[in-house]
């Protein structure tokens, strides 16, 4: 469904529908409290109930007003916005009045809320194109908010349509020609290594996961320098989590673990998506984005357990469980970012199913090195909707990742306990001393199981707003 956007002070003519907030406990002028409870419609963020005319009215319920936190309003926005776009996708032509000045949560929750990804359905029916207008005044805040809005809901739209693509569709290859596009279209610069490059690179944990594939790997470096720049221009990398198809390796997996595994790239695309979308927002700060991309088969000719892989560092790493190839391609990818010499370095991956048990669906696992970064990261995903939760690095647990033959171990076998934090602390590592650095686990939240606020079934794009916010929070000239 394309949707374009207007802003105007009233309904236009040909308007098929009318969309009018209403706050929970406050009926609006016109109907009764009593009208409302007999349709059991509250206003609660989400709900819907349109009524008959001509044009159709629509009651959108955004919440208690009660709320005075503005990240708590902005999600409940967001919320009522998804809900909104699933009930009127029959309209061509939508009025909207909307339930706050801030147009960015809005135009970003209908957005997401109305993502379908129908491409391999032979019976999905295109969806008519839509017309919305925003009925307030054409104000510099109102057109920069509905601009934000769209772009930021298009980012994320971009890294579910990645995620959710078929493993045998998007390859390394496939995903590093989609990178090569987007970079074309938003101004980056965009670099890739294949298989031959890599080795001369030295990048013994991609080299060593790709093994097991036929399908070569690949290595994507994308560069964003804002317009206005000096040598003082504060610089940051990113790195994600590009496994394309994740079987285990000889590790291999149960088949019923094996359905979700097209979304191992998830991180991946949470990178290529927040930095598609930097200089719209006119990010201050310059950004490099390192996106290792593999396949985790047991093909060709696959990693062993005992196998010891040699990093770009030089380190050497025992292989204990194939299925801990994440880590092993991140670890290359976090040296080179290194050896840029950032400002601090931030990597995203759905590493562990430890902090899935941990958090659970809603929410994603962040350790670091940095107090301070920690701190800006958990507060910008609380600001774009994607909550993250601090989870500790102990010094006391970096032991267990010694091996008898080599540096370090990819896995300790022998535990079930702490699992997530001893592949942060793995990931650590390869970060260079005096770097901050930060690692985000998005293991439990890169697929829905079904619909929640703007969430749908399938990939939810986790990672692209609260990078993106990061980044331009930073950007930002002190007050």
């Amino acid at each position: 469904m394309s949707v374009t956007w207007s802003l105007r002070p009233e309904p236009g003519p040909g308007t098929e529908a009318v969309v009018r907030p209403v706050w929970a406990g406050e009926p609006p002028a016109g109907l009764t409290a009593e009208f409302l409870a007999g349709t059991g419609f509250g206003g609660e963020a989400g709900e819907v109930l349109q009524l008959p005319g001509t044009p159709v009215t629509v009651l959108l319920g955004v919440g208690p007003r009660a709320r005075t936190d503005r990240d708590a309003i902005r999600a409940a926005i967001r919320a009522a916005a998804a809900g909104l776009a699933r009930a009127v996708r029959a309209y061509r032509r939508l009025a909207v009045h909307p339930p706050g000045p801030d147009l960015r949560p809005l135009v970003e929750g209908y957005l997401l809320g109305g993502y379908r990804f129908t491409r391999y359905r032979s019976d999905a029916s295109p969806s008519p194109d839509q017309f919305v207008e925003l009925l307030t005044a054409e104000t510099p805040d109102a057109a920069r908010g509905l601009f934000e809005g769209r772009r930021l809901g298009e980012a994320v739209l971009l890294a579910r349509d990645l995620v959710n693509e078929p493993g045998e569709a998007l390859t390394p290859s496939a995903f590093a020609d989609r990178s090569v596009a987007v970079a074309a279209a938003t101004g980056l610069e965009c670099e890739v290594w294949d298989g031959p490059r890599i080795a001369d690179e030295r990048l013994g944990g991609l080299l060593g996961v790709s093994r097991g594939s036929l399908v070569p790997p690949r290595l994507v470096r994308l560069s964003y320098r804002p317009e206005h720049r000096s040598n003082e221009t504060e610089r940051i990398a990113l790195v994600g989590k590009g496994v394309t198809f994740d079987a285990g390796g000889l590790s291999l997996k149960p088949n019923a673990h094996l359905a979700g595994m097209k979304a191992d790239m998830a991180g991946a695309a949470a990178v290529l998506g927040a930095m598609s979308v930097l200089g719209a927002l006119d990010c201050r700060v310059a950004v490099d984005a390192w996106l290792p991309l593999t396949e985790n088969m047991p093909n060709a000719d696959p990693i062993r357990i005992g196998d010891v892989l040699v990093m770009r560092n030089g380190t050497t790493v025992e292989i204990c469980h194939a299925d801990a190839e994440g880590r092993l391609i991140m670890a290359d990818a976090l040296v080179l970012a290194g050896e840029t010499r950032p400002q601090a370095i931030i990597d995203i991956a759905t590493l562990t199913d430890a902090a899935a048990v941990a958090l659970g669906r809603r929410v994603a696992a962040l350790m670091g090195t940095d107090d301070a970064l920690v701190d800006r990261l958990r507060a910008a995903g609380t600001r774009a909707g994607e909550p993250l939760w601090p989870l500790p690095l102990p010094d006391a647990y970096r032991p267990q990742l010694r091996s008898r033959v080599a540096d370090l171990v990819n896995y300790t076998l022998g535990t079930r306990h702490g699992t997530a934090l001893l592949a942060g602390h793995f990931l650590r590592e390869f970060v260079p001393p005096g770097i901050p650095w930060a690692h985000l686990d998005i293991q439990g939240t890169a697929l829905s199981d079904g619909t929640d606020a703007e969430w749908v079934p399938g990939a939810t794009g986790f990672g692209v707003r609260a990078l993106a916010e990061f980044l331009t929070d930073r950007s930002r000239p002190p007050a």
